[in-house]
């Protein structure tokens, strides 16, 4: 008793042999939670913590009940230490306000662990640290000047803590503790609709604190998709369906074109019409042959008086939109910039008055500083695939074009890379898609090597709005089938052997070449197609037959003699040449072009094909594939397969347009057993990355077969492979020739 230090009544020491009582008093102050404890027996009440004064010896401490009391006691006070840091003998046991892990243990175990030793009584201080409900913040839209407000509605947050709590949600933390102390739990938090429109519009923390975000307007097609309705307000709905849903009684076609657009057309007229209006970009994505240069020349002769628009195309087609413009335009002034340096300074003279200016590629890029200070209502881009390479001056140039709406025509947005589309996109609406290396990794990586659906669907969702593609097949009905043939070639014994010769050179040159050597493994590839269509384009001594050349003329000559004239394409000039002998040979009237063809000679050549002077017109890929319009042939040939599908479908397409009236054969020529074989693999993967894009396979890539993903390699029986799209140069070469 002289060791307690105070003298303890009779019927003190006669109730500390009743049942001891452990209780726990939970709260909360400026400095952070306390704990005390208590032992009771009967009505007298001990305090435990903070001044831990244990009764041992007020009674015999031999006695059995007491041993029992003092441990209960002692456990209380030990758990009450571990579960609070901060501790001594003569101040409250507590835990400090900046301990967060502590102070966290403490509202979820540590209750729990006290509970299980004897009674918890807390205040309402306490209990208000634990919000009781998860947190909720979802996201409301409204338009306000063409500009997109974004508002997170936050329950149980404030609203300058919304940016904290998503990080810590998308750290995927169990708890997150707001600005006043307390803590919420994230397990069923309510935050992916807001963490989904963040990640997609790259919102910083700030912005999320500010409570109102604006934004361009074009981003509420890609809210609409990820926001649930009642988050959507009466202006937001509306403003979406307006370019949604077009009202075809708004835009009425100019009056000298309503019976030459068809309806399709006019849909497409309407479609660009609308995205004027908004000032929003577009990709007219038609498929090659339907029109896409009158429905846009309708939409400028529509706004006529809004100043300038600029086309930009490749140089084949400037004189063609020319053409274009005086048949379906005549009323719109049109410049068309060609000569030399000087003769075009005074043509940009006449800008401010035109209607239109058309110009190329290579000459926007050399006449940028004639450009930079004219401004100009609308700048489109016609085989917008150009600008596929946004490190590159000719994508560049246009960029640099000030205009106050952009439109791109391509048949093809995306030909092997969906680095291509944004390209694209970056031209047309300037950091609407994320930043490159973001776009690659959230989207080119996932779609072309994981085939993940989710990333195709939200692709879709940001760039489906502002492309718009039809396919011949939906919208010309009247127009005859098309039917596409792979004939196999054999190659003869002695080709077959020089080709054979030739893999085992390649395989050394590969395998001593520097990984960046590109023109090396081009080489190699070149060599080996070369062979495929004739040794003697690379043996100028080769006596013997070729294989392909041989069935190509079987199968012209059968043509021929069948009334059909013929489109003959190849990417070798040289290869034109010798085709050009064996028609020559056979009696097979004919005309060449190429790169170096005239423009004049070029449009003579082409008039004269189509009222019927020569049965086949030999074409170079590259300088035929665009701004043709041969329908007098009714039969297509590619003599050799290119790496670019795309390329192809448009040479196709010279004949496969409308004016067409006959049915149109498709034929190509592949070496049987070769690296041809392989080219049309990689062209099937191609295709359905684009098909992917424009929607065209309905999300083919959720459909894909191996060979998309890979390309089967063989060159020899017994030799198979499958090889990564996304290997690095060299080794994909390697392997893709079966080395």
């Amino acid at each position: 008793e002289a060791g307690i230090g105070f003298d303890i009544p009779q019927e003190v020491t006669e109730a500390v042999g009743t049942e001891c009582r452990i209780e726990f008093y939970l709260d909360r102050d400026l400095y952070g939670i306390t704990c005390e404890a208590v032992a009771k027996y009967g009505d007298f009440t001990f305090q435990l913590v903070p001044t831990a004064k244990e009764l041992r010896g007020v009674i015999n401490p031999d006695s059995r009940s007491r041993a029992s009391q003092v441990k209960r006691e002692s456990f209380a006070v030990q758990v009450v230490r571990q579960l609070c840091p901060t501790w001594s003998s003569i101040d409250v046991a507590r835990i400090k306000e900046e301990d967060e892990q502590a102070i966290l243990l403490m509202l979820t175990d540590g209750v729990q662990i006290l509970k299980s030793v004897g009674q918890v009584f807390s205040t309402a201080a306490f209990d208000g640290m634990m919000q009781p409900n998860p947190p909720s913040v979802k996201v409301g839209l409204s338009i306000d000047s063409n500009l997109v407000e974004i508002s997170p509605i936050a329950d149980e947050v404030p609203m300058n803590e919304v940016g904290a709590l998503l990080d810590s949600y998308r750290r995927k933390r169990r708890y997150h503790r707001l600005k006043n102390g307390t803590f919420v739990d994230l397990k069923e938090a309510d935050l992916h609709e807001l963490d989904q429109v963040s990640t997609d519009l790259d919102l910083s923390e700030k912005q999320l604190d500010s409570g109102i975000i604006k934004i361009p307007g074009y981003q509420a097609f890609l809210l609409d998709s990820q926001v649930d309705d009642e988050g959507k307000s009466a202006s937001f709905v509306d403003y979406v369906n307006d370019v949604k849903i077009v009202d075809p009684k708004r835009y009425e076609v100019p009056e000298r074109l309503k019976t030459v657009l068809r309806p399709y057309q006019v849909e497409g007229f309407q479609w660009l019409s609308t995205l004027w209006d908004k000032g929003f970009g577009g990709i007219l994505a038609d498929e090659m042959g339907l029109g896409k240069s009158v429905q846009l020349l309708s939409l400028i002769e529509a706004r006529k008086g809004n100043g300038p628009s600029l086309i930009v195309c490749p140089a084949s087609l400037v004189l063609n939109w020319q053409e274009e413009c005086q048949k379906f335009t005549p009323q719109l002034s049109c410049v068309a910039v060609d000569g030399d340096a000087a003769h075009r300074a005074e043509l940009a003279k006449q800008w401010a008055e035109a209607d239109l200016v058309v110009t190329s590629y290579d000459l926007m890029r050399r006449d940028e500083e004639l450009y930079s200070g004219q401004q100009f209502y609308a700048c489109i881009l016609d085989e917008a695939q150009a600008i596929k390479n946004h490190t590159t001056q000719k994508y560049k140039a246009v960029c640099r074009v000030n205009s106050r709406v952009r439109f791109a025509l391509t048949g093809t947005p995306v030909e092997n890379r969906l680095g291509e589309l944004w390209s694209i996109f970056s031209f047309l609406m300037p950091g609407y898609l994320p930043p490159y290396k973001t776009f690659c990794a959230r989207f080119e990586k996932p779609i072309v090597q994981d085939e993940d659906a989710n990333a195709v669907r939200r692709l879709n969702q940001f760039t489906g709005p502002f492309i718009l593609r039809r396919m011949k097949s939906e919208v010309l009905r009247e127009l005859p089938p098309k039917t596409e043939n792979v004939r196999r070639v054999e190659l003869e014994t002695e080709q077959r052997k020089l080709y054979l010769a030739a893999v085992v050179d390649a395989r050394e040159k590969l395998r001593a070449a520097k990984p960046e050597d590109k023109m090396t493994v081009f080489a190699v590839l070149m060599r080996l197609r070369e062979i495929c269509c004739d040794p003697r384009l690379v043996a100028d001594n080769w006596t013997g037959s070729s294989a392909k050349l041989d069935a190509c003329l079987e199968l012209v000559t059968e043509a021929v003699a069948g009334g059909h004239r013929i489109l003959l394409f190849s990417q070798f000039t040289s290869m034109l040449e010798l085709l050009a002998k064996r028609l020559d040979e056979a009696g097979v009237s004919h005309f060449t072009l190429q790169g170096s063809t005239p423009k004049p000679v070029r449009a003579e050549q082409v008039r004269r094909f189509n009222q019927g002077e020569a049965d086949v017109f030999l074409i170079s890929l590259r300088a035929g594939g665009t701004g043709l319009n041969l329908t007098a042939a009714d039969i297509v040939i590619h003599y050799d397969p290119w790496w670019n599908v795309a390329a192809q479908n448009q040479a196709t397409d010279r004949a496969y347009r409308i004016g067409q009236q006959n049915p149109v054969q498709v034929y190509k020529l592949i070496a049987q057993d070769t690296i041809e074989e392989k080219i049309v693999e990689l062209q099937q993967a191609k295709q359905s990355l684009a098909d992917t894009v424009t929607g065209g396979a309905d999300g083919a890539i959720l459909s894909m077969n191996p060979h998309r993903t890979y390309i089967t390699a063989f060159l020899t029986p017994g030799l198979m492979l499958k090889i990564p799209l996304n290997l690095p140069l060299k080794r994909a070469t390697l392997l893709y020739c079966g080395f």
